[in-house]
């Protein structure tokens, strides 16, 4: 692809085109597939080295598992993609039979290679908002009845285990049974504080809540049913009105009556949840709704503001709400430029671009150089894949391509999303 190393096809603040996206994703995908395809445990293969060799114990993840299984299938929706239909078939596989705890109901967290629960087999909203996900998406794609009775069964474990009756949004943490795990004492990993993905026990997270307020607006497309539709107005009111605050950031952590708790902010989060905010609108009807609008222009402004690396491109991770902070003689900032934020950057600002044209902040030149960005630091043109973090800042492409929590789902989402975009853009509509 001439030009795209150094990304000076894009220098003149032209928009690539939908066909220079779906040619970066069929090399992405043909680094991941089929090498990461379990044949012989079923479900998807995580550990792969820079080199894309197999290294590791291949444990299986939920969210590993339901996101490259959801990937398949909105991937297998595409032309000239249909082969991935094969692929999503074979995680669904996985998700009803191995997955999906025939005991209690709900999924297991964390699995060995041959498909053994681990850590006494607790249980996540936050891995079952991917693989609810999953399911509904792959219902979309098959119209396979196992996979609509399946997703319909997470929701119903949902409802009775994790949904807040009184204050509304999901708990993270369970124990195989559906008890609540509210402490370290509770928890397999103890003496931890956190669960496995950093949140307090005993807290709700935006991470939680908001993915599965993206998991819900997937099963509303294909479950018409009045509980889904409540739920899924319940979290976009609670992600938009509570989770997302001015100037434009995400809370991380709240108490169960959603009184926020102070923490670092996480720009990368808060990109993702105004992603998922500006899609659920779309599914709820609000697409010009001028308070949604606010809030997620808000936090994309605010981000180019604090978090974009003015110099080389790319959104930083973490820091105060306001960049950089300056606490007891150390700056408090999280430089590093991981390859998921720069996926959610790149859908954020061309979905700003399209619905500002004209705006001050001029988010077409913002999101050619971020494609420049990634097309420079974060693909590996020589082995395929993204690197986990951009080369400009770290001299880290000895980094794993893949591992338990570095599946291809972002980046395929964003390219995606890009293709659908910019096609609708250059037929004129």
């Amino acid at each position: 692809m001439p030009g795209t190393k150094s990304g000076s096809n894009y220098e003149n603040n032209v928009l690539p085109s939908p066909e220079i996206f779906e040619h970066a994703l069929k090399r992405d995908l043909s680094a991941w597939f089929p090498r990461c395809i379990d044949q012989e445990f079923g479900g998807f293969l995580c550990d792969f080295n820079y080199k894309w060799k197999p290294s590791g114990p291949q444990l299986k993840l939920l969210e590993f598992q339901a996101r490259t299984t959801r990937l398949g299938a909105q991937v297998a929706s595409h032309p000239g993609f249909e082969s991935y239909r094969a692929i999503a078939a074979h995680g669904f596989r996985y998700l009803r039979e191995v997955a999906w705890d025939a005991q209690y109901g709900g999924w297991f967290h964390l699995l060995d290679r041959h498909g053994q629960p681990l850590e006494e087999g607790t249980k996540y909203v936050h891995g079952t908002s991917y693989a609810l996900g999953a399911c509904a998406v792959y219902y979309e794609l098959t119209s396979d009845p196992e996979a609509l009775d399946l997703a319909k069964k997470a929701f119903s474990w949902l409802e009775a285990v994790a949904h807040d009756r009184t204050h509304g949004g999901y708990f993270s943490a369970y124990q195989r049974d559906g008890t609540r795990i509210t402490s370290s004492e509770q928890s397999p990993t103890r003496p931890a504080i956190r669960d496995y993905m950093g949140t307090p026990f005993g807290l709700k997270d935006t991470n939680t809540n908001g993915d599965m307020l993206e998991a819900l607006v997937y099963l509303d497309r294909v479950c018409p049913d009045v509980t889904v539709k409540e739920r899924l107005k319940e979290m976009f009111y609670l992600v938009r009105d509570r989770i997302m605050v001015a100037p434009g950031i995400a809370h991380m952590y709240f108490q169960s009556d959603w009184t926020p708790v102070p923490d670092v902010a996480q720009y990368a989060e808060s990109l993702r949840k105004a992603n998922i905010l500006a899609s659920s609108a779309v599914a709820l009807g609000l697409s010009g709704d001028p308070q949604t609008a606010r809030v997620v222009k808000s936090v994309v402004d605010h981000l180019l503001r604090f978090a974009w690396d003015a110099s080389n491109g790319g959104f930083f991770f973490a820091g105060s709400a306001f960049g950089p902070a300056w606490v007891g003689e150390t700056w408090i900032f999280a430089k590093k430029k991981f390859w998921w934020a720069q996926a959610e950057g790149l859908e954020a600002l061309l979905t700003m671009a399209r619905l500002y044209p004209d705006d001050e902040m001029d988010y077409s030149k913002r999101f050619t150089s971020l494609w420049s960005y990634i097309c420079k630091n974060m693909i590996d043109w020589r082995r395929g894949g993204w690197y986990q973090v951009g080369r400009d800042r770290f001299e880290l492409r000895a980094r794993p391509k893949a591992s338990i929590w570095k599946d291809a789902s972002h980046e395929t989402h964003a390219m995606l999303e890009c293709m659908r975009m910019l096609k609708t853009a250059h037929d004129g509509c």
